[in-house]
Formats: C-alpha cells, sequence, structure tokens
C-alpha cells in the first residue's frame, strides 16, 4: 500500500510537473534564420513564390493541390510521404521582396505562419532570404512535447537544404544543356 501511495505521488508530481513547465513556455514560437545565395532575387522569388512546383523540389512535400479559399488568395495543402496535409493561403506578399504564408485548418492544432524576405546584398551578386516561423501551440502537453523534442529551426533548415538542393539541380541541369 505504501509502495502504491509513493508510486501515486510521483506520477502526480510527473504530471503537474509538466502542465507547470507548459504553462511557463510561450504559446508563440519564433524562430528566425536568414542564409545568402549567389542567386537574383527574382530566382529566389520565383522558388518561393510558386508553390505548385513544391514537390519538384521540397524535401518533404510530395504533392500540392489547390483548394477553395475564401477570399481572393491562394490557397493550397501540401501532402507529405505519409499522406498528411497541411493547408496553407498565401496572406501576403511584395514582388522579390516578401511573401507571407498561413497555415490554416483546426485551431486546436498548432498552426504557423511562413514569412520569406529576399534582399538584395551590397555587391548585386547575392541576395539573402530570412524565413521567419511564427507557430501557436495552444495545447499544453504538445508545447512541451514540441519544446523537448525539436530544435527550434527544423522547419526553416529543411527549407534552405531544399532552396539549396534545387539551386544545384537547376545549375547541374544548365551545364548539362550547354554542353
Amino acid at each position: 500500500m505504501k509502495r502504491s501511495a509513493i508510486i501515486f505521488s510521483l506520477l502526480i508530481s510527473f504530471i503537474g510537473g509538466i502542465f507547470w513547465y507548459g504553462n511557463s513556455l510561450p504559446e508563440l514560437s519564433h524562430n528566425s534564420v536568414s542564409q545568402s545565395f549567389n542567386k537574383s532575387d527574382n530566382y529566389l522569388w520565383n522558388i518561393i513564390y510558386q508553390y505548385k512546383l513544391y514537390p519538384e523540389w521540397r524535401e518533404t512535400v510530395y504533392a500540392v493541390e489547390i483548394t477553395p479559399s475564401t477570399a481572393d488568395i491562394e490557397a493550397w495543402k501540401e501532402i507529405d510521404e505519409y499522406g498528411n496535409t497541411t493547408p496553407f493561403t498565401i496572406v501576403g506578399f511584395k514582388k522579390n521582396l516578401s511573401v507571407v504564408l498561413q497555415e490554416t485548418g483546426d485551431s486546436h492544432k498548432t498552426s504557423g505562419k511562413w514569412t520569406f524576405d529576399i534582399t538584395k546584398g551590397d555587391n548585386g551578386k547575392t541576395t539573402m532570404v530570412t524565413i521567419t516561423e511564427d507557430r501557436l501551440i495552444p495545447d499544453i502537453i504538445p508545447r512541451v512535447i514540441n519544446h523537448l523534442l525539436k530544435t527550434s529551426s527544423e522547419n526553416i533548415d529543411a527549407y534552405f537544404r531544399s532552396i539549396n538542393n534545387k539551386i544545384i539541380g537547376d545549375e547541374i541541369r544548365a551545364k548539362k544543356a550547354n554542353s
């Protein structure tokens, strides 16, 4: 009986600790990473803005399906290798300068806003891309799990890896075409 009481007390303390820790974490996480590319701002804008081509170069996107939108904004859902879908809408853009994507869907799940800022370098030969992810995680348990298991810029790093792979692939295709 005494052992059961100790185990029960430890379990309650553990659960209470998780809820306390989850309440101490902010609901909104903010991560921003920049990377410089030896490409024009127009080239990078086209990669990011043309979401219909994401399956050709994004490492986690296997298909894109256009979805109806309630406003005059573009909406789609990205499908991963497991068939999971993530709906998005473009909520703002300035040609060759920025694109803002908003995850849409169930309000009880995590949702995010992605901002892609494109800046010409001082030398005119490079372009800086800054990706900012603002992710709302309203529920305590997913917030704790996200904080403990994910690195802060994991999603942004995946975008940059994919952009770099796209650039390398385009350069290889261009060299083959010129040979």
